[in-house]
């Protein structure tokens, strides 16, 4: 190896915690990442009513779930649900401040270590706040196949449609929760959320930092002597897809305890196995890769663009902004 690539000075650098002005961070980072929820939640609510629907009783896959959605609820049903889901901007800053903070504490790990347990620990403080959003948002992107399926019926049997049923309002559906499972409801299948979004962080952060650590070594630093944009890219991408495959059947497991039905893991599980065999690690999956690779794409364009614009001044070129690759 060239002493070039070998030279510490001349290894690309991530920024850290410590180099941000916080003021800056946090109003950069609400104002961007609520854009960048704006661009994938499409891909997102594809992907939750694809993992809900029994077999193929609506959708026969993606592409057909986009047209169908499009045709019977227009642009507007790519988005049912998504006010909820635009509260996870600020739950967003609660998960990266957790997980810079434990990024900063495991230092001392090697680069694996260092992704995936501040991942894990930031999925846990963000999950707490994140799954009764999650569990509204999911609840409303469903209505509109539950109507479709509805229409389906009707059109095969020749029975008219049916008056819009109740509850598929926001206040509606949280009402029906409250009566039906008390405040715990709010809270469904959230440790089975930590079971899923726990192992799919941390392993999206082990990926990504093992990612830099070996671009590294072969591509130069930008002039501030942090990663290219295009090298943090194409790693938040890898990585988006390498834990949708990695955690896909949790997510499954997951999501069909949240908008209903048994909150057995077990028993979730055995009907899933039971429904699909085999197809459950890949009932969703592009989809869900889609809609991972999308946003880790948006996300580490948009977080390491925050980061750059949050530097505080002198921060950009010292020696503690380096992160130790062990």
């Amino acid at each position: 190896m060239s002493s070039e690539t070998s030279s510490p000075s001349s290894t690309p650098r991530q920024i850290v915690w410590a180099d941000l002005d916080k003021s800056k961070y946090y109003f950069w980072g609400c104002t961007v990442f609520l854009g960048i929820r704006l661009c994938v939640y499409p891909t997102n609510l594809i992907k939750t009513r694809l993992q809900v629907q029994r077999g193929t009783s609506v959708y026969r896959g993606s592409f057909d779930a986009f047209i169908k959605v499009f045709k019977s609820e227009g642009i507007l049903g790519f988005y049912r649900g998504f006010p909820i889901f635009a509260l996870g901007v600020l739950f967003g800053q609660v998960y990266i401040t957790t997980y810079e903070y434990a990024k900063h504490r495991c230092n001392h790990l090697n680069v694996v270590m260092q992704g995936l347990l501040p991942g894990a620990v930031a999925s846990v403080a963000g999950q707490t706040l994140s799954v009764p959003a999650d569990v509204i948002t999911q609840r409303l992107q469903i209505l509109g196949m539950v109507r479709q399926k509805e229409n389906m019926t009707s059109s095969k049997y020749g029975a008219p449609v049916t008056a819009k049923p109740p509850d598929q309002s926001l206040l509606g559906i949280c009402r029906k929760i409250m009566v039906k499972d008390g405040l715990s409801g709010f809270y469904r299948g959230y440790l089975v959320s930590l079971m899923s979004n726990v192992p799919t962080s941390g392993i999206w952060w082990a990926t990504y930092n093992c990612l830099l650590s070996h671009s590294g070594r072969y591509v130069a630093s930008d002039s501030q002597g942090h990663h290219k944009m295009p090298v943090q890219a194409v790693s938040g991408v890898m990585s988006g897809v390498i834990s949708a495959v990695a955690t896909n059947p949790l997510d499954i497991i997951r999501t069909r305890i949240q908008v209903g039905g048994s909150r057995s893991v077990v028993y979730v599980t055995r009907k899933l196995w039971a429904e699909d065999g085999m197809g459950l690690f890949v009932k969703g999956l592009s989809a869900r890769a889609l809609s991972m690779s999308t946003s880790s794409f948006l996300i580490i364009l948009g977080y390491e663009t925050v980061k750059r614009l949050s530097l505080r001044y002198g921060a950009s070129g010292g020696a503690s902004s380096a992160v130790q690759y062990n």
